[in-house]
């Protein structure tokens, strides 16, 4: 027999043992009672504990058809029937599929608990965005049709604005419900709805789940009192699990012991989609398409690249106790690269230089002009440029910092502007310009010419499907669209190929440049004349430190002068060294560049000339098309009110054959709308890891009539390593946590195992009674009253944690009452800059002083971010003047305030406590700490009365229809309360009288003095009616 698990038969007769003991005990209990001269000890019994069987859920017997066409899938499918687990799958394989396949086989009408017990089926879908919903739900409805369901599970979603009597009406009536998790932690607080009665969760997204969020709140109320429902989590992003044993800290979080992991190269996935390639060979529909760049991108992207070598390499410099070995040029690929270095230092943000700061803000622009080199054409490529030496050389003349960015001073900086330049307003020794277009434009049009050759040819049309190209944006979506119209086919001879011509759509491109740039000059003029006064006022003003960089940033520049009197001047000589780069062959022009480096004015009346040289060609052609614009505007104009059918006349037929189709790629729609169209030609003109699993699945499904697939991408870029990178990511997470599940203990649970945290009591409450503290001990109970809107945080799941009860209600005053003499106003960072701004906390505080003894101000910080609110290191690079640029905006209660003072954070808090000098103010660095000091604040203090904590504050004459308090709008109330003659105390009669603020402009000076009275009535009509001018 094992130590954990009895064997049925010997369980059988221990129960058969233990009745006849029992059986005996009590005639012999009887037999002690008759007689009186027994003694009291041989009357005693032994106690017998009995346990009550765990409950298995028994589903009503029911044929249940699923649509899982490949085999991995019916596998994971059958496996996550039968047991709890998280399945971790590849990008791309599907997941919405196998979601949607478990939801209707769980959905039952009803549930069978034991022989009495009978429970309608209720499953909650939590963490779902909308259109992962609507995905969901087509084809649950696909599977109802399959199943001929007449009356199939309903599912709903609902969201935060929902009322409570419906909410609690849709819980009775069971089915699949898709719910935010603030609202279903509420609802499973107040008792709306009891654990018990939840058949399951479906998790989605559970990479993202935290054990301080709100799903894992649910996922512990519900386990803690539901040992029967089951927890379904799902995951498509296996890098997200990332630190120390990531698979066994997520499946303690979603109180699961089984994980399942199916990578692209898992042996059932790969025969699934080679199976019907091992028939025919020849079935090979992917044709990749190397394109190389042009010899100027090659330049500019090795400039780049180095660019971003010298940053991170200076970062490290700066920083070498926070690098870590992320910070790596195998890694510049990353789409989050910039935003994992930042992440890993939020919580010493305030103890770094402004050099530092400054690198980061390079990294993110050179990263975006890696990205943009491969994707825009060439004249708004070089647009970005020149409007980033723009801004800096902006900031440079206005004081705020006395350097430029550092990547700016490097020699690949020329390089990068010089090349781009090149590719947009260069042109030959013949005058004309070059305007380069992107090489996969030309490789595009030649593709599509031969499938509509293909096309042409083959007579048996009747099979081919739309031709859908695939892109990663919808910036490039629109401008492959414009592409498509505006291309034009030149043959060549016998010696060269045909190609296609984009000529048309580079000078629309250039027209646009001219027009961005005569807009930017005249906000310079209009900027420098503005500033012209104010930097005459402040030429005395100390000078801004600079930006402290080695000799990587200046090596064959202008150097860095050290003495104070000649700094201007090195400075100077930057700009200058910026605005003098000139073109290469032949970029020099007639003449070389004007002031600014940019434009002579021969080049721009020679663009000018070629822009209207363009124009004239398509002249006809437009206004060919604006004349039938015109006449389909009168037309509908004059037939407003024609009928359906006369529409519909006006439509055409278009073969699927003949349609070309540019969607972007969308995780949640590609697999849908891939079987809808039905395309016979895919063309990929950017590579994406997940549609192409979309396309492996489409194929492997339709066998009988798939697409041909053609797989574009540039050779040796930062396109094609940003894919290999991908693949190579999720490799490596996978091999991770493969290995990480064969170490993966075993896990044992029983219903005394408790998930919250094991928190010593004794430490925090003791029995002692002196200094007038309440006589507690540790087994009291302890609870808080949260407001409703708090649960949007963390700190409701951390107090349910150390045992504390939650009592969420809609409270006017505070936040959390933790005892009928405290209570909490919480505020985070950005919480607490609006409020000020609002002048909002002003107003809470004096609520919360007129109610309770000891009001209480929390102020927490992010535990991942520092635990600051001085900015150190970047108040010494900030001139003076720029204090000024403070808002104007401002309340009553800090109108007297120095606009300058008034930017600091610190000296609001000041004026606040001067504004409330018994305010008490907790600073806590976290959520954790936070609930910590909870805990120490009611180990003295009786527990709060829930129906005292509603009643204050709450004016009853303002009735609900749920009949609970009222929830107000703060920010009309703060504006109305603005106007002469509505104050603090007269409020509230405006608003039981008037639903909006559209409704009380609109009311006479009778409205305004009944609501208000005579001499508050008029101001208000008098300030609102009043004339300007």
């Amino acid at each position: 027999m094992s130590l954990f698990i009895e064997d049925d038969d010997e369980l059988k007769e221990e129960k058969t043992t233990l009745l006849e003991d029992r059986v005996d005990t009590t005639k012999n209990s009887s037999r002690v009672n008759a007689d009186p001269h027994q003694s009291p000890r041989s009357a005693q019994s032994i106690p017998i504990a009995y346990h009550q069987d765990e409950m298995i859920p028994v589903y009503p017997d029911r044929e249940v058809n699923c649509a899982l066409p490949l085999k991995y899938q019916q596998e994971i499918v059958e496996d996550m029937l039968a047991k709890d687990t998280l399945l971790i799958l590849g990008r791309g394989l599907g997941w919405e599929v196998i979601t949607a396949n478990l939801l209707h086989a769980l959905s039952s009408p009803f549930v069978q608990l034991g022989k009495t017990q009978k429970k309608k089926s209720l499953i909650f879908v939590l963490n779902a965005r909308e259109e992962e919903m609507i995905r969901l739900k087509e084809e649950l409805n696909d599977l109802n049709w399959i199943n001929n369901n007449k009356e199939p599970s309903e599912f709903v979603s609902i969201s935060g604005d929902s009322q409570s009597p419906k909410r609690k009406a849709t819980y009775l009536q069971g089915g699949i419900i898709s719910i935010s998790a603030r609202v279903l932690v509420v609802d499973i607080l107040t008792g709306m709805i009891d654990p018990n009665d939840i058949t399951g969760l479906f998790v989605l997204r559970a990479e993202r789940i935290r054990e301080t969020s709100n799903d894992a709140f649910i996922i512990n109320l519900f386990r803690d009192k539901n040992s029967w429902g089951f927890i379904k989590a799902f995951s498509d992003e296996p890098e997200s699990f990332t630190g120390f044993t990531p698979l066994a800290s997520r499946l303690k979080v979603l109180r699961l012991t089984n994980a399942m992991l199916w990578p692209r190269f898992h042996v059932t996935v790969t025969q699934s989609f080679n199976y019907h390639k091992k028939k025919d060979d020849s079935r090979k529909y992917v044709t990749e398409i190397n394109v190389k760049l042009s010899s100027k991108m090659n330049r500019i992207q090795a400039a780049l690249l180095t660019c971003i070598q010298a940053c991170i390499g200076e970062l490290k410099r700066h920083n070498p106790t926070l690098a870590t070995e992320y910070w790596d040029m195998e890694n510049v690929h990353d789409p989050d690269f910039v935003r994992i270095i930042r992440y890993s230092l939020e919580s010493q943000w305030h103890r770094l230089t402004f050099t530092s700061k400054q690198l980061i803000n390079d990294l993110t622009t050179l990263v975006e002009l890696l990205s943009d080199l491969v994707t825009v054409d060439s004249v708004t490529f070089y647009q970005t440029i020149k409007g980033i030496v723009d801004a800096n050389i902006k900031q440079q003349s206005g004081g705020l910092n006395r350097s430029m960015s550092p990547w700016l001073n490097l020699d690949e900086s020329q390089t990068v502007i010089s090349y781009a330049k090149d590719r947009a307003m260069g042109h030959d020794n013949n005058g004309e310009y070059y305007l380069e277009e992107l090489p996969k434009w030309d490789q595009l049009g030649l593709l599509i010419d031969d499938i509509l050759h293909e096309q042409a040819v083959n007579s048996d049309t009747s099979s081919y499907g739309p031709i859908l190209i695939m892109c990663s944006s919808k910036k490039v979506a629109k401008q492959l669209r414009k592409l498509l119209l505006v291309m034009k086919k030149i043959e060549g001879d016998t010696s060269s190929r045909s190609r296609y011509d984009f000529r048309s759509y580079m000078v629309k491109r250039l027209q646009e440049y001219l027009s961005w740039k005569r807009v930017n000059e005249l906000v310079k003029k209009i900027n420098s004349d503005l500033n012209n006064e104010s930097e005459k006022s402040h030429q005395e003003v100390g000078e801004g430190a600079e930006i402290t960089m080695s000799k990587t940033f200046s090596r064959n520049g202008q150097p860095i002068s050290k003495r104070r009197r000649t700094r201007g001047d090195s400075i100077s000589a930057r700009v200058e060294r910026l605005y003098s780069l000139g073109n290469i062959n032949g970029g020099d022009g007639d003449g070389g560049g004007n002031e600014d480096g940019d434009l002579t004015k021969q080049e721009e009346e020679r663009i000018k000339q070629l822009v209207d040289a363009d124009a004239n060609e398509e002249g006809k052609e437009e206004e060919e098309e604006e004349e039938e614009e015109g006449v389909e505007e009168e037309v509908e104009r004059e037939h407003a009110d024609t009928t359906l059918d006369d529409i519909q006349a006006n439509f055409q037929f278009i073969n699927s054959d003949s349609q070309i189709i540019i969607q972007v790629y969308n995780e949640t729609y590609n697999a849908s709308f891939l079987e809808e169209l039905s395309p016979s030609f895919i063309i990929m003109y950017q590579p994406d890891l997940s549609f192409i699993r979309r396309i492996e699945i489409y194929q492997a499904i339709s066998k009988d009539n798939p697409a041909k697939v053609y797989f574009m991408y540039y050779g040796e870029s930062v396109e094609e390593q940003k894919h290999l990178l991908r693949i190579k990511k999720e490799k490596e997470a996978f091999t991770r946590l493969i290995k990480e599940k064969a170490t993966l203990s075993k896990h044992f649970e029983t219903s005394d195992d408790n998930y919250k945290f094991q928190i010593q009591r004794n430490q925090v409450v003791n029995t002692r009674i002196a200094g007038g503290a309440q006589f507690r001990t540790e087994n009291d109970e302890m609870r808080v009253v949260v407001d409703v809107r708090e649960f949007g945080s963390s700190l409701p799941n951390l107090l349910y944690r150390i045992g504390i009860k939650v009592i969420p209600c809609m409270i006017t005053i505070g936040d959390y009452i933790v005892s009928p003499r405290i209570c909490v106003e919480r505020k985070s960072i950005p919480d607490l800059i609006s409020s000020f701004k609002s002048g909002r906390l002003y107003n809470q505080c004096e609520q919360m002083f007129r109610y309770y003894d000891l009001p209480t101000l929390l102020i927490e910080f992010d535990e991942n971010k520092s635990f600051s609110l001085e900015p150190f290191s970047e108040a010494k690079f900030l001139k003076a003047k720029s204090s000024s640029s403070s808002s104007s905006s401002s309340n009553a209660t800090t109108s007297s305030i120095d606009p300058k003072i008034r930017q600091n954070l610190q000296s609001q808090i000041l004026s606040l406590l001067y504004s409330f000098p018994k305010l008490k103010i907790i600073w806590s660095s976290s959520p954790y700490e936070t609930a910590q000091i909870f805990l120490e604040l009611k180990s003295n203090q009786e527990e709060p009365d829930v129906g005292m904590a509603l009643d204050k504050g709450v004016n009853r004459s303002v009735v609900t229809q749920d009949g609970g308090p009222p929830v107000y709008n703060d920010d009309p109330i703060d504006f109305i309360q603005n106007i002469p003659g509505i104050n603090s105390m007269n409020y509230y009669s405006v608003i039981q009288k008037v639903r909006n603020i559209e409704e009380l402009v609109k009311l006479s000076v009778e409205d305004f003095t009944s609501i208000l009275g005579n001499e508050n009535g008029r101001k208000a009509f008098n300030f609102i009616n009043r004339q300007y001018g």
